[in-house]
């Protein structure tokens, strides 16, 4: 065995999800820096993941394949899959993702012109069920700013609880170590929770280029539970934290950041509520149509 360390290690998790996996690991494999390693972290995955993995991990020494004996979740298998870790740099990828040619020479060239950054992420390209871009996600962020940027310009600002941060970044093993590990309590935000408590003490980088495409929602499901009533209490709480932790040195600051996040709770509720209510009388509309015309299915509906 060799005694080489990489200076970058790539942690795939995933669950469930053989069908795409092997057009993910070549697009990681295919990358155009060679030197890293490549954990794979599977979640007691049910079907062939396996199968998959022991294969790709027979044909190239920089896979190591890590099973769990049951499932653990999201947060803990990625925590598990960074502890194995040996790189300066750790990338967390996702199986229904791919990813361009360049993007982990992107990520750590970043990483290395700033040292005070914690993690760097970029613009996303999102994919139709065809496999074409039907949107390109991007931020007006700078290559490197102070994590408070991230926090009270972008993230304080999106009153429905959203993150430009998507899973996808590469960190620095030693903020990671700082920080301490995803946080369990928040499921698969966990890693939101993660990005607000980095930026808390480091800067942040961003490339603006969309060097990840993902893979739609037709074609690769959420695997989690996001119905609202157990998801908008989760993010709620975990922005208040982060609000509350970032102007806790500012009481004036903290009573009108208080005073956002409780207007946005509002305001996010109400518009589910509208959401909910809109989907409703999509579907009495749909059935009354379909009394009255037998042959009109919901498929023909908008």
């Amino acid at each position: 065995m060799s005694s080489h360390q990489s200076s970058v290690s790539a942690i795939l998790v995933t669950y469930n999800r053989a069908s795409l996996l092997d057009a993910t690991i070549r697009s990681i494999l295919g990358q155009t820096i060679g030197d890293f390693e490549l954990i794979i972290a599977d979640d007691a995955s049910p079907d062939r993941t396996q199968e998959v993995c022991h294969r790709w991990a027979k044909s190239d020494s920089r896979i190591r394949y890590q099973r769990r004996t049951e499932n653990v979740g999201m947060p803990q298998n990625l925590n598990l899959g960074i502890l194995a870790s040996t790189g300066k740099y750790v990338a967390i990828l996702h199986d229904d993702d791919v990813y361009c040619p360049d993007l982990l020479r992107e990520w750590k060239t970043c990483l290395d012109e700033h040292p005070k950054a914690a993690f760097v992420f970029n613009a996303y390209r999102v994919l139709n069920a065809q496999g074409q871009t039907r949107a390109v996600y991007r931020e007006t962020l700078p290559r490197c700013s102070p994590g408070s940027i991230l926090l009270e310009s972008i993230l304080f600002k999106r009153w429905r609880f959203g993150s430009p941060v998507w899973g996808t970044v590469m960190m620095r093993r030693s903020a990671f170590d700082s920080a301490g590990p995803f946080d369990e309590r928040y499921g698969y935000w966990a890693d939101v929770d993660m990005w607000m408590r980095l930026a808390e003490d480091f800067d942040v980088c961003y490339i603006d280029e969309p060097l990840i495409a993902v893979t739609s929602r037709e074609v690769a499901p959420h695997q989690f539970d996001d119905t609202v009533g157990l998801v908008q209490p989760l993010l709620e709480r975990m922005f208040w934290e982060a609000r509350m932790r970032h102007y806790d040195q500012h009481p004036a600051c903290r009573l009108v950041e208080g005073i956002r996040h409780w207007s946005f709770v509002a305001a996010s509720r109400a518009w589910q509520i509208a959401l909910v209510v809109n989907r409703y009388v999509r579907l009495l509309r749909c059935s009354d149509s379909t009394e009255k015309f037998p042959h009109c299915t919901q498929s023909g509906t908008r």
